[in-house]
């Protein structure tokens, strides 16, 4: 949906934004395009279109005030008239975009003192100062760099509305201007007016007249190796990305994605929207990594293009590329001496937590922050390594409570609150601050994520599905949030809309190892147990690639061995699931494999064993209780086949036992009283002897007891007095 067009002000012109797609400045096609487009400029006179023109590759380094020269030579006294650059008409030469004195030798004049003393207070922080001598410079002269430099005073102490009315304020025309045109607006001569103006109108909250200060869309389709600047920020990349801004307020995230690519594309040391497009997760990983590789560096940086593309690339997502960012953070340590750069170990930091090999993260991240404790990139990283170590727990409690207290207002703080919580399996609780911290920053993505699965581990599919869809308007580059739903839907059976959410996962990014798994279960659940096969072996082999701990991927592993299984391949399965147990020794579900596969194959007493131990680990888990019956059913049933011999019964008995039973059965049904058979009778004779023995046993027992108790009639009372000790 295309944003709001914005009113025009009464008795207000509507000036045409230099920024404006239907208005392009000829610089933005090298020089190969149409002239400038005049008209819609008929308020404007041809000395300000063409001052507007020529301001296109300027920063604000070229509005600082000029500076002494000791010492002039008698040649470097003739005194030049050029006005300042961003003023109507400006020359904007060389000199003047590295800040240069204008006026090169010539004494400084009353003006020019001034001008000192503003940006001196100014940059001392005496406000009050900057603002007085400011306010007399911009009356003397009534230039439109004097005007953005007293606006900025007042922006800088919050003064929003006083510096928009100095910006945007009809003026008379200057005394240079031969143009008998009615008095204009500052930021109609200006692009730095023009862009402090934004500025100001966005703190206001006047965002539709903000958009219109800088232009509802931006020439990105067109080529912008506009020439080499001064070493600044261009004015024009700067309001490029104050239009992403805008965009992103009015939720409008692809004009704004377009704004920030043309930002970069303009000038790519425009760091702020690089972290809007990658650290935002506004692309896609591959998307993101041909863009950031075909910026034109070496056409804006020549000598520095190498060092900014490296430490961009070193910022990228660690699931692709990963040798190419290897070799960025060699030279990087190697050439520019920063290896201990916090940027350059946090992309370490970040490919280690990609392959989930968190204690070595932690590592580098407790580094990281025992150097520069308020590094953004790190502390999410930081926190999730505390989480995921069980015995760092107390570090995660003393963390958050130090990031609560120091950074109250930080979304950040509330992330690692909720974290802590999250830790305990205290849902509910933990959900509260996670929500917290997306209303602080709605685009920080750990906290839509985390939030999300508060639902999920409470068994709330629907409502962790609409939070997991939340997260993906806000992070529509991250496959992670399509992922999740596909999981979601999984454990709620609805396979078919499973498998499409993450095929979609697939699409952004390939490249994650846990996307593949998903797909295998799909096809598990679709009894495609071939295509399954293939999923779960490409799954472990990206994580060999991606060097993770191979004890993170037993579910893998042990889905592998599964599918063998289905397929009917024992010799695949039973290996598969050997490893399993190698790599998780308490993993019941391997050994209940190894009896599957042991009971399908007819070793009944291996299978019997494995599921044993397999209870050992989970006791009373029902399907293994049920394998096991089973097997000890199949041991039964193959005994009573096979007529294996009872334990005990000497071998001439079971010679001939199954013929002395049908004989038994026989006179039964005669009515005959059957003799005792062999075995019996041999039985019978042995426990006649028994009872024999136990009977002059209880003969001799009896006779004892008798003569006791003749020697107690006749001692009566000395067994009542009988001396326990023996004397």
């Amino acid at each position: 949906m295309a944003p709001p067009q914005a009113s025009t002000p009464l008795n207000a012109r509507a000036t045409p934004s230099p920024f404006d797609r239907n208005h392009d400045l000829p610089h933005l096609r090298n020089g190969k395009g149409r002239q400038y487009d005049q008209s819609n400029t008929s308020s404007l006179s041809h000395e300000q279109v063409e001052g507007l023109r020529r301001q296109s590759n300027l920063s604000t380094l070229s509005l600082s005030p000029r500076r002494p020269s000791f010492a002039p030579s008698a040649a470097a006294r003739t005194r030049r008239t050029t006005p300042l650059p961003f003023s109507a008409g400006a020359d904007a030469d060389e000199s003047s975009f590295l800040g240069q004195s204008v006026d090169e030798g010539a004494p400084w004049t009353m003006v020019d003192r001034m001008r000192n003393w503003r940006n001196d207070a100014m940059t001392q922080h005496l406000y009050d100062s900057a603002k007085f001598w400011g306010g007399k410079v911009l009356g003397m002269t009534g230039n439109a760099d004097d005007a953005f430099w007293l606006a900025q005073i007042h922006f800088l102490t919050h003064q929003f509305a006083q510096a928009e009315r100095i910006l945007t304020s009809p003026r008379p025309p200057l005394a240079a201007s031969t143009s008998t045109a009615a008095p204009v607006r500052l930021t109609d001569m200006s692009l730095a007016c023009r862009y402090l103006a934004a500025q100001c109108q966005v703190r206001l909250g006047k965002w539709d007249e903000a958009l219109d200060m800088v232009g509802r869309r931006g020439g990105l389709g067109q080529d912008f190796g506009d020439g080499k600047s001064d070493g600044g920020i261009k004015l024009t990349a700067s309001a490029a990305h104050l239009r992403g801004l805008i965009h992103l307020h009015m939720k409008a995230n692809e004009l704004a994605k377009e704004a920030f690519m043309e930002a970069l594309s303009r000038d790519v040391k425009c760091f702020e929207s690089f972290e809007m497009l990658v650290g935002g997760e506004m692309m896609s990983s591959e998307e993101e990594w041909d863009f950031i590789q075909s910026l034109p560096y070496h056409a804006q940086t020549d000598e520095d293009a190498e060092f900014i593309r490296m430490m961009y690339t070193v910022r990228l997502k660690k699931l692709s590329h990963s040798n190419d960012m290897t070799i960025a953070r060699q030279r990087l340590s190697d050439e520019y001496g920063l290896g201990d750069d916090p940027d350059v170990l946090c992309s370490r930091a970040d490919e280690l937590h990609s392959s989930m090999r968190y204690a070595e993260c932690y590592k580098i991240t407790g580094h990281i922050l025992a150097r520069h404790p308020s590094h953004r990139p790190t502390l999410p990283l930081h926190l999730s390594c505390l989480h995921h170590l069980p015995n760092l727990r107390s570090r995660l409690f003393l963390f958050a409570h130090d990031l609560v207290e120091n950074e109250p207002d930080d979304a950040i703080s509330w992330y690692a609150v909720g974290l802590w919580y999250f830790a305990g399996k205290r849902w509910e609780e933990s959900r509260r601050f996670f929500g917290k911290s997306v209303l602080i920053d709605p685009r920080f993505g750990p906290a839509w994520l985390a939030y999300a699965h508060s639902f999920a581990y409470e068994g709330e599919h629907d409502q962790a599905i609409t939070a997991y869809s939340t997260a993906q308007r806000h992070l529509p580059g991250s496959h992670l949030p399509m992922l999740f739903i596909g999981m979601q839907h999984l454990g709620l059976a609805n396979v078919a809309l499973a498998e499409e959410y993450l095929l979609a996962a697939k699409e952004v990014c390939k490249d994650d190892p846990l996307v593949l798994n998903e797909l295998g279960v799909v096809a598990l659940h679709n009894q495609q147990f071939d295509i399954a096969v293939q999923y779960f072996r490409e799954t472990l082999g990206l994580a060999r690639h991606a060097q993770s701990s191979p004890a993170s991927w037993v579910s893998t592993q042990l889905n592998l061995a599964h599918a063998y299984r289905k397929l009917k391949q024992y010799d695949k399965a039973y290996p598969a699931f050997r490893r399993v147990v190698e790599l998780d020794s308490r993993c019941a579900a391997g050994y209940s494999g190894l009896g599957i596969v042991e009971h399908l194959r007819g070793n009944f007493q291996d299978a019997i064993a494995r599921y044993h131990e397999a209870l050992s680990i989970s006791p009373g888990d029902p399907i293994t209780c049920d394998l096991l019956k089973l097997a000890l059913d199949e041991v039964s049933a193959h005994t009573a086949r096979n007529a294996h011999p009872f334990p005990g019964l000497p071998p001439r008995v079971l010679q001939s036992l199954d013929e002395q039973v049908a004989a038994l059965d026989a006179e039964i049904l005669a009515g005959i009283e059957p003799e005792p058979l062999e075995g019996e009778r041999s039985a019978a004779m042995d426990a006649s002897a028994v009872e024999e023995g136990m009977s002059r046993s209880e003969d001799m027992v009896e006779m004892s007891f008798e003569g006791d108790e003749d020697e107690d009639d006749g001692d009566e009372g000395e067994g009542e007095t009988m001396d326990m000790t023996g004397g």
